[in-house]
């Protein structure tokens, strides 16, 4: 057909889903079909765009779960051992990813009012041969931010979009509880591979739970991945660091336009951390709300893999 025509179709494929940022990823920079550009070359670019969009098309609506069921145990206890509690959703309800060579772990804390379904979802697409990947299950608790709702939980917050302000009373049991759940996962994975080879690493709440218990855990931890994280009982820091984890290395993403953990709540608590000697890096995405995002995701799990075998 005439050039106008192939213009017209390019225009009309990359207006529908955002032609610059998206032409951007695949191809560098957006630009039209030419006549002079090799056939095989336009079939590939024109590919390249339908697959672009579909894999926007699909970051939107969210993975769907597909894990088998056989993954959820307990990483702690065998079902046949004497004293197992079914009702136990720390130890027991557990999604676990086992590595043909097990040399690290990752447990991934998911966020308020989620499931580990979702977290396990993401680490199965970026699994490797050598990482145990260990997803736990928050509590179902009544949340006061949601007039008694029972949700997914670590701990109670009183205002649904509260999480990290200092001037909401934080449920300090709650924190205290699911932190001592999270140390008897790390202390299990510690007697497998030891404890610098462990990263801990959540979205939101999870984060919040991550950041808190590495940053107060004994023995030298290999790193903390963070999702929209923020610190809870901030008022004990420096004191409560361990000695181990001084220098403990942090990889905290958070989207500009969080509107749950606010940037400006989330940033000066990472810049305080920094002031003590912790290494954060902290990676503010300009288009990112609350949520992972998957073009990062790469990304922060290459961290991951680098801070594992760097030592």
């Amino acid at each position: 057909g005439k050039p106008w025509v192939r213009m017209a179709v390019v225009r009309c494929l990359t207006r529908s889903f955002n032609a610059p940022r998206a032409l951007a990823a695949v191809l560098g920079r957006p630009r039209m079909l030419s006549d002079e550009e090799d056939p095989e070359a336009k079939r590939r670019r024109i590919m390249e765009i339908f697959e672009e969009k579909e894999r926007r098309r699909a970051q939107h609506k969210g993975l769907k779960p597909k894990l088998d069921k056989n993954l959820y145990r307990s990483p702690l206890r065998d079902p046949g051992e004497e004293n197992y509690d079914e009702g136990n959703l720390y130890e027991n309800n557990c999604i676990i990813l086992d590595p043909t060579e097990h040399k690290y772990t990752l447990i991934w804390l998911h966020g308020l009012d989620e499931d580990n379904t979702k977290g396990g979802t993401l680490l199965q697409m970026t699994s490797r041969d050598d990482v145990r990947v260990v997803v736990p299950n928050a509590p179902k608790i009544p949340l006061t931010a949601l007039d008694e709702m029972e949700v997914r939980a670590w701990w109670d917050i009183e205002k649904e979009n509260s999480q990290g302000d200092e001037e909401d009373e934080e449920d300090t049991a709650g924190i205290r509880e699911s932190h001592q759940a999270v140390l008897k996962l790390l202390r299990n994975e510690e007697k497998m591979v030891g404890s610098e080879n462990i990263i801990l690493a959540g979205f939101g709440q999870g984060a919040a739970l991550a950041l808190h218990t590495a940053l107060r855990f004994p023995r030298k931890l290999c790193g903390v991945m963070s999702w929209s994280g923020y610190l809870v009982e901030r008022d004990n820091y420096p004191d409560d660091i361990s000695e181990a984890n001084e220098e403990l290395k942090i990889l905290a993403y958070h989207g500009r336009k969080d509107d749950v953990i606010l940037p400006q709540v989330a940033m000066p608590a990472f810049k305080e951390l920094r002031e003590y000697g912790v290494a954060v890096e902290f990676r503010l995405v300009p288009k990112m709300g609350h949520y992972v995002d998957h073009m990062q995701w790469p990304q922060g799990f290459d961290w991951c893999m680098r801070q594992f075998q760097s030592k």
